[in-house]
């Protein structure tokens, strides 16, 4: 239903994730068949959301077309604290590091599973995993991100 809802829904509608009296804390849309258009929507939402703290969307057929907006919602969320976008095969090595380098202002993501890339990416993205805590650390957040294939 959700999904349904989110494929039809236009960024001028509102959304429940958005409503000042929502108290969803879990939103499970695991093989779901979302698409990327509905994450894009779902990620403008979540730029404004104030209660959600997991959002679980691996197993979709969510692509790179997501990147612009995820990461300015990671950016401006101010409580989710996991994200998991494994087992989303469409979403490139690049993507994944842009999603970590956006994490060098969010105090509250902790826990994030990205979708599987070549060991060298994965590399690339456990470098910037360091570089995001020692920001975090050095602004006195006590939250460290980890990341998860």
């Amino acid at each position: 239903l959700i999904t349904r809802l989110l494929e039809r829904t236009s960024s001028s509608t509102p959304c429940m994730l958005t409503h000042p009296t929502t108290s969803l804390l879990v939103l499970d849309m695991r093989y779901t068949n979302l698409s990327s258009r509905a994450a894009i929507y779902l990620f403008t939402t979540l730029q404004h959301n104030k209660t959600l703290k997991e959002l679980y969307l691996n197993g979709n057929s969510i692509t790179d077309e997501v990147r612009d907006t995820m990461t300015t919602a990671l950016q401006r969320n101010c409580c989710l604290e996991q994200l998991d976008m494994n087992y989303n095969p469409m979403i490139s090595a690049d993507t994944s590091q842009a999603i970590v380098r956006a994490l060098q202002d969010n105090n509250t993501l902790s826990l994030l599973w990205l979708p599987d890339c070549p060991e060298g990416d994965q590399e690339n993205i456990k470098s910037l995993q360091i570089i995001v805590n020692d920001n975090r650390k050095s602004r006195g957040c006590q939250m460290k991100l980890v990341i998860k294939f």
